[in-house]
């Protein structure tokens, strides 16, 4: 009966080791977090038990006597690698699901090229956010970016540089924005942010930010030339006295205004009724040509 008590440790053992590729495919879907560091711990465990096992069976074997304890013991451990793998393997295939249904999710309302919201987030989005800001009496205001003369972008360097200017502003924006903003793909080469909890004083600030940001900075196109690119943005904030995305409107008219007075530039829209005047009030600075190539 040796045999058969060191047979079921061998396979509990092989089980075990099976187990860990499941865990292994789970580990690279969730790169980080807290469910990252446990399945480390888990997987470290489950080479212990390993060692258990090994350890296990070896002492078995040399005590010569083999006792129906040891018949038990070795048949629980067959059973206790056998429900490891089947644990692993059928979490490693529900990962699966949740990130493939987490794909499927971001697609819906994610663009593709610039990893921001799309319009179709931003339409389901917008009314329950000036729901809370106005029944929480919270700021919620708006910035609407657009990048200037990108037609001649794409007319001069080809839509792909196109594509490489849009994905360079989109991470410029997401990066400076907090995690509770929303950043959308408002247009063809505009962006719009809605920043929680924030007045005109806020976003304007993120918003000269921004400028600085994309004037700044250069795009290194495939040539290794490097192409330089400006916006300009609009800002207003919500009122207690319009519509829900009335400060969207508010701000792609003080976008407006930003083009028709030199763009590269940031114009507000005033926050209360009393400070409404024939245009939105504007602030920023003019600077050079948006476009230059450095050598």
């Amino acid at each position: 009966m040796a045999w058969l008590s060191s047979l079921m440790i061998l396979i509990g053992i092989a089980l075990l080791a099976a187990s860990l590729k499941p865990i292994s495919e789970i580990l690279a879907m969730v790169r980080e977090g807290r469910l990252h560091r446990l399945w480390r711990v888990l997987s470290s465990l489950i080479m212990l038990f390993m060692v258990g096992y090994a350890a296990f069976g070896i002492l078995s074997s040399a005590s010569h006597t083999v006792r129906i304890a040891d018949i038990i013991v070795s048949a629980i451990l067959l059973a206790g690698g056998a429900f490891v793998l089947i644990v692993a393997q059928l979490s490693a295939s529900t990962t699966r699901d949740i990130v493939r249904i987490a794909k499927l999710e971001s697609d819906v309302i994610r663009d593709p090229l610039t990893g921001a919201f799309n319009r179709r987030y931003l339409d389901q989005m917008i009314d329950a956010e000036v729901a809370i800001a106005r029944r929480t009496e919270r700021s919620l205001s708006a910035l609407l970016i657009d990048l200037d003369h990108f037609k001649h972008v794409n007319d001069t360097y080809g839509h792909p540089v196109g594509d490489l200017v849009l994905k360079h502003v989109a991470g410029l924006i997401l990066h400076s924005c907090r995690t509770s903003d929303r950043v959308v793909r408002y247009g063809g080469e505009e962006f719009l942010v809605v920043a929680l909890d924030s007045d005109l004083d806020d976003v304007s600030t993120l918003g000269e930010r921004l400028l600085h940001q994309i004037a700044g900075g250069s795009i290194l196109l495939p040539d290794n030339t490097q192409l330089k690119v400006t916006a300009s943005i609009g800002a207003a904030c919500l009122r207690k006295d319009t519509d829900g995305d009335d400060f969207i409107t508010r701000a792609d008219e003080a976008l407006y205004v930003a083009k028709q007075t030199g763009r590269n530039r940031l114009c507000t829209s005033p926050a209360v009724a009393s400070q409404v005047s024939a245009k939105p009030e504007h602030v920023g600075i003019l600077r050079d040509p948006w476009l230059a190539q450095a050598i």
